[in-house]
């Protein structure tokens, strides 16, 4: 959320994705500075992130910019 707030994107994203993250015009990060009336956020299921170094010497892509293995646990309630 962080551009919607600052209009910038977060040190840690800029770092991970490097030169393919998008750049904002001037213009562009101040229209979208603050340009929010509602943020509304939905938890559904447990996700569960642990360091993966391995993940940095890989071939990067939007699936290993987090450096983290993801599992999750899904509970059925009957």
């Amino acid at each position: 959320m962080e551009p919607l707030t600052t209009g910038k994107y977060p040190q840690s994203m800029c770092s991970l994705v490097g030169k393919r993250l998008p750049k904002f015009s001037k213009e562009q990060a101040r229209l979208l500075k603050g340009s929010f009336d509602f943020i509304g956020l939905n938890y559904y299921t447990s996700i569960y992130a642990t360091d993966a170094p391995q993940l940095r010497n890989g071939r990067l892509n939007y699936l290993t910019d987090f450096n983290a293995n993801i599992t999750s646990m899904h509970v059925l309630i009957y």
